[in-house]
């Protein structure tokens, strides 16, 4: 017995070590500075799908979506494929969102984790996640103005995760634990969210329509959508 809990323990710090790796590949930033753009000194800061989105293309915010979210997922597989069960998966994933708010290979930065986030439910609940995540798609349309829409999006996707889950008694396991992850990212956000309105740096990716002008007042240098206007400057 003993034995076998010493070989479960090294597959959980194994795959915590796996998932935080896979989370800290910095897809944003990668993406940006392939277009000349510092993403950590652009918009909100953050290296996340929605940063890259809006400052420095729609396409390449897409692409970056696609990738965090396989961050996520790909770290549930290893850690099933390790046959781990259960909280023990959550936890990898957890440990994928971790990376990808702070980065080893960024010094320490990153994003809000919620793609990432996205992923890792996908791949443990796929009965239950489309309709989630559909609904949750909806909410962040209805309240496109808010600033906090993200976080609105998935705080009401994973609400219905968890009455879907009730509901029909689906592996609780999972939902419980994935709620708890999500209570933990949305946390993340808001705190972030507060500390950048303190320190005077406004969330640049908060946009009330998508044709706006994006010009980002960096010390002189603009940065613009590359498909809305002029190419981004490279900054360093």
């Amino acid at each position: 017995m003993v034995f076998e809990d010493f070989i479960l323990l090294q597959k959980l710090l194994a795959s915590l070590l796996v998932g935080y790796l896979l989370g800290s590949v910095p897809f944003a930033h990668l993406a940006a500075r392939f277009k000349g753009v510092d993403i950590f000194v652009t918009g909100n800061r953050r290296a996340g799908t929605a940063n890259v989105f809006w400052n420095v293309s729609r396409r390449t915010g897409v692409l970056v979506l696609a990738a965090d979210v396989a961050k996520g997922s790909l770290a549930v597989v290893i850690a099933q494929l390790m046959d781990l069960q259960g909280p023990l998966v959550i936890l990898a994933g957890g440990a994928a969102v971790a990376g990808h708010w702070k980065s080893v290979f960024t010094g320490f930065k990153g994003g809000d984790g919620m793609a990432t986030l996205l992923g890792v439910t996908i791949t443990l609940v796929p009965a239950l996640a489309p309709l989630c995540i559909g609904v949750g798609f909806v909410a962040v349309m209805l309240f496109w103005k808010s600033p906090y829409r993200s976080a609105v999006g998935i705080a009401i996707c994973f609400t219905v995760l968890l009455g879907l889950g009730l509901f029909f008694q689906h592996r609780l396991d999972l939902v419980y634990g994935l709620t708890g992850l999500a209570l933990l990212v949305l946390t993340h956000n808001v705190l972030i969210r507060r500390r950048l309105a303190a320190t005077g740096v406004a969330p640049r990716d908060e946009f009330d329509e998508l044709d706006l002008d994006l010009d980002v007042d960096l010390g002189g240098d603009d940065i613009t959508d590359p498909d809305l206007g002029p190419p981004a400057k490279n900054h360093r």
